[in-house]
């Protein structure tokens, strides 16, 4: 076996810098890393043809995150770099307004979100948008489509801010006859539950949606927020995406929510909403 190491330095004004060869016999396998704003990754080829591979040091900032996310529930930080690689796992860096997904194409994008927010939203059918959901830091989308094996996206993603991705390809799944590693199983398991508390999701989106009035759209949504005891809400979305989420106009939104108000029924600010009479929440 012949070793054959090349000197890396931070320094060197490259986008891609040889890091590793290793000869085996016939097999060249050849380390690389890529400084770009679009990757964050570590590349290696096997006979030419190019992987990708997710490193401790790359997840590090992010670790922290991951680790209070669901899908990794039971799994130590160790383990995090072998499974996201086995799922693979790849870092993707998407500038504010940019398309992640847009509806009816391929690919379909399953990620978490490291940094930023994105809006993901879709088209009824007289071609109005819709919005899904505003999801930050933390969150994930495009289980229930990918667990469904879909081709073409049924729903738009957008990039709110600028944002960091970790995509990964959990088809690779349906490829096993059997899982040995405990790790993989656990998060098959995470994942299980994940797309079913999805499912929950999109069946509240649809109450909201049977709604004929803004003030039983809006009733319905409360209810699936956080609500302190004194029936105070922090508003996660500005008038805009609140309109567009329960499927409204802005203007007609705001006009109702100002009779509600003249009607004690709630009181809000830009910050939050307070619901004052708690029958509201029963409708």
């Amino acid at each position: 076996m012949t070793v054959v190491i090349i000197a890396f330095f931070n320094t060197m004004k490259r986008d891609i810098v040889e890091k590793m060869c290793v000869s085996f016999t016939n097999s060249w396998i050849i380390y690389k890393f890529v400084d770009s704003p679009y990757n964050d990754r570590e590349l290696f080829s096997v006979n030419g043809k190019e992987r990708t591979m997710l490193t401790r040091e790359i997840l590090a900032p992010h670790t922290e995150l991951l680790l209070q996310h669901d899908l990794f529930e039971g799994i130590p930080a160790e383990a995090l770099p072998e499974l996201l690689n086995a799922l693979g796992g790849e870092l993707k860096r998407y500038a504010a307004g940019a398309d992640i997904m847009r509806m009816g194409r391929a690919p379909i994008v399953t990620g978490i979100i490291l940094v930023g927010e994105i809006e993901v939203s879709f088209l009824n059918e007289n071609a109005d948008q819709i919005d899904m959901n505003i999801f930050e830091a933390g969150k994930s989308f495009g289980e229930t489509m990918e667990g469904a094996n879909l081709a073409a996206s049924r729903m738009f993603v957008k990039a709110l801010s600028d944002t960091v991705i970790l995509r990964l390809q959990f088809r690779q799944l349906y490829e096993r006859t059997a899982c040995s590693d405990p790790y993989l199983w656990r998060f098959t398991l995470n994942m299980l539950r994940r797309i079913s508390q999805k499912g929950i999701f999109y069946q509240h989106k649809i109450r909201i949606m049977g709604q004929k009035s803004i003030r039983a759209k809006l009733s319905v949504y409360l209810q699936a927020i956080p609500v302190e005891g004194d029936g105070t809400a922090v508003r996660e979305l500005n008038q805009t995406q609140l309109a567009r989420y329960l499927g409204v106009e802005r203007s007609a939104l705001s006009r109702e929510m100002s009779h509600m108000r003249d009607e004690g029924i709630i009181d809000y600010d830009r910050k939050t909403l307070r619901v004052l009479n708690p029958d509201f929440l029963a409708v």
